[in-house]
């Protein structure tokens, strides 16, 4: 049995859940699950190419693999470091607090009581681990629960943050959807990468290139903004001349959503996945009653948004939707459509891992994201 630790996001349940579509979505069975803190640790029967799933997943920080222990913690730190190639200066770091500190110091002497060139670099984030080459070193340790796992991959922050601040066109007035959360998106579809992706709010295109980045072959954006279509249509010729991605076809499109037909797409989609417009961007001192009258407004837009999904979506696709919930003083206002969609001929897909829905929010926000997973009744 082989066990990985997986360091998740700021959003647990999400990056949990995330990690349980991918892993479905890739026919790995999980033996195990167990969470310590913001570690997902599990078990499973064949070994897994941490790489490969760090460049798909967008909610894991690192992801490490059990080391055979060699005694205690101390003990398997220092047999593994002692027997990595001794011809040139050994860096290692080691996380897990301020335990993990002084075990690193007191492995750092007995390596060099044996004449070993050593140096520990102390990990503030996995910035320090990128920039010091670890991973690639295989020197990166992590204690957990007194096991000691070595780094295999770790997120691929700087080329996600190019993705999201080095495009050249964003709307930062009409609400951004962050990449991360876009890509965690999507792969609680648990998509084929040939499938047919619809973003019908597309917005600046994030998630139409989260899509790209993936290796999707067919995607589709559309709406109602003609000055988001041509944002959409800049950052993803953006995209393609600045990353290596496979080439995939996109389609982009102004359409109200109330107006979105097959003949428009050219086809029935697999997956449609979005954020849709959330309403006036908040100030935090709106009245309540102002509130509740825009989440009544918003509903009537999701309802209509999913009687066209019906007629669009097919038969056996999956739909990710983002509905908005509005802080009030201590309560939150939420958009109450649930059973309307279901009306429409529509069921919620349950997630492994977490209740409906999982919940995308910081504490100082105003508006928090709720995440819902549908797919047509049988």
């Amino acid at each position: 049995m082989y066990i990985y630790a997986f360091q998740l996001g700021r959003q647990k349940d999400l990056s949990h859940e995330e990690i349980a579509a991918v892993f479905t979505q890739k026919h790995i069975r999980i033996a195990h699950t167990r969470l310590v803190g913001e570690f997902l640790l599990l078990s499973v029967e064949t070994p897994i190419d941490a790489k490969e799933l760090m460049q798909q997943l967008g909610g894991t920080k690192l992801i490490g693999e059990k080391l055979d222990p060699k005694g205690n913690a101390e003990d398997t730190v220092f047999a593994y470091l002692h027997a990595l190639p001794s011809d040139q200066k050994l860096h290692f770091s080691l996380s897990g607090g301020t335990h993990a500190s002084k075990l690193a110091i007191a492995v750092k002497k007995k390596l060099k009581k044996i004449g070993r060139s050593v140096r520990y670099v102390e990990t503030k984030n996995t910035a320090t681990i990128l920039h010091n080459n670890l991973v690639e070193k295989g020197s990166h340790l992590t204690i957990i629960d007194n096991v000691v796992y070595i780094t295999r991959a770790i997120q691929p922050f700087e080329e996600m943050s190019e993705r999201d601040y080095g495009r050249p066109s964003i709307d930062d007035k009409s609400g951004m959807l962050p990449p991360k959360l876009a890509r965690m998106m999507i792969n609680l579809a648990m998509p084929e990468k040939e499938n047919t992706l619809l973003d019908p709010f597309c917005g600046s295109g994030t998630l139409l290139g989260e899509a790209i980045s993936l290796g999707f072959e067919h995607i589709i954006g559309s709406d109602i903004s003609d000055r988001a279509i041509d944002d959409s249509k800049k950052n993803i010729a953006w995209l393609r001349d600045n990353f290596k991605y496979t080439l995939s076809h996109v389609h982009i499109f102004e359409s109200d959503i109330r107006s979105l037909s097959e003949d428009m797409l050219q086809q029935k989609v697999d997956i449609i996945a979005t954020e849709p417009y959330m309403g006036i961007p908040r100030t935090g001192h709106e009245q309540k009653v102002f509130l509740q009258k825009q989440t009544e407004e918003l509903k009537q837009l999701y309802i209509d948004a999913f009687r066209i999904f019906k007629k669009i979506i097919k038969p056996d696709g999956c739909i990710i939707f983002v509905i908005p919930r509005f802080r009030y003083k201590e309560e939150w206002i939420t958009v109450d459509c649930q059973r309307d969609i279901e009306k429409l001929g529509f069921r919620l897909t349950p997630y492994e891992q977490s209740d409906m829905p999982l919940v995308y929010a910081r504490d100082e926000q105003f508006v928090a994201r709720e995440i819902w997973r549908w797919e047509l009744s049988k």
